[in-house]
């Protein structure tokens, strides 16, 4: 299981190129809570933007599967695991790393720099007090502003900060968004759902990637009891 942390002796190699998400016993329900637990553990647990290029891929099949489902207590699970994504996005996730980016400012032009200002016109307070529909403009300016100076920041806090506005719209839109499109065909919802399970699947081999021989990370990013 993903939660395994010893190996039985003799396994063929290809046995890891199943795909232990291909499971048709996984409920809409279990599938829609795993993955958006899974997405928000990715995103929150992203410092270096190695897992970007996933969050993005695996939001995107997930939002068609979301479209497509008809389970109730699966489309409740989805409007509340977005709700909750959108605010701890909000409340962890852009404190911290606008923060490292303020920090990258005060190294390269020191604490009076009027390009610091120009980065954080407000301060960072600005961002737990303006309402949901502003903060895509304030990250923007702060975007604008790492893009401006890039030279003199380190290449990381020029990613980060367009991760960090790329990101925000994605759980923001998720969260505002409602789901359950009943028009879909079944061999459409068979496809958004095989998507989604590749995409999980693939998340998992990332994983490999950046932990080989470190199977206690795992329950970080994701949890099997949820399935």
């Amino acid at each position: 299981g993903l939660g395994a942390t010893t190996c039985v002796g003799g396994i063929s190699p290809a046995h890891f190129l199943d795909n232990p998400f291909d499971d048709k016993e996984i409920s809409e329900a279990e599938l829609a809570a795993f993955t958006t637990d899974h997405l928000e553990r990715f995103i929150a647990n992203n410092t270096n933007n190695e897992l970007t290029a996933r969050i993005t891929a695996t939001q995107s099949a997930f939002d068609l599967w979301a479209d497509c489902v008809t389970d109730n207590d699966a489309k409740l699970a989805i409007r509340k695991a977005r709700k909750l994504a959108k605010k701890n996005y909000r409340e962890i996730t852009i404190p911290r790393d606008v923060a490292r980016i303020e920090g990258a400012f005060v190294s390269a032009y020191g604490e009076d720099s009027p390009i610091l200002l120009e980065a954080l016109p407000n301060g960072r307070s600005i961002f737990q007090e303006c309402h949901d529909d502003q903060v895509e403009a304030k990250l923007e300016v702060l975007r604008l502003a790492v893009t401006a100076y890039q030279a003199d920041l380190v290449p990381a806090i020029v990613t980060l900060a367009t991760t960090l506005k790329t990101n925000w719209l994605t759980v923001y839109a998720a969260s505002e968004a409602s789901t359950g499109a009943t028009s879909t065909t079944q061999d459409g919802k068979k496809m958004a759902r095989d998507n989604l399970l590749l995409m999980l699947f693939l998340n998992l081999v990332k994983l490999m990637e950046i932990f080989p021989r470190q199977p206690e990370k795992m329950p970080i990013y994701m949890q099997q009891h949820l399935l």
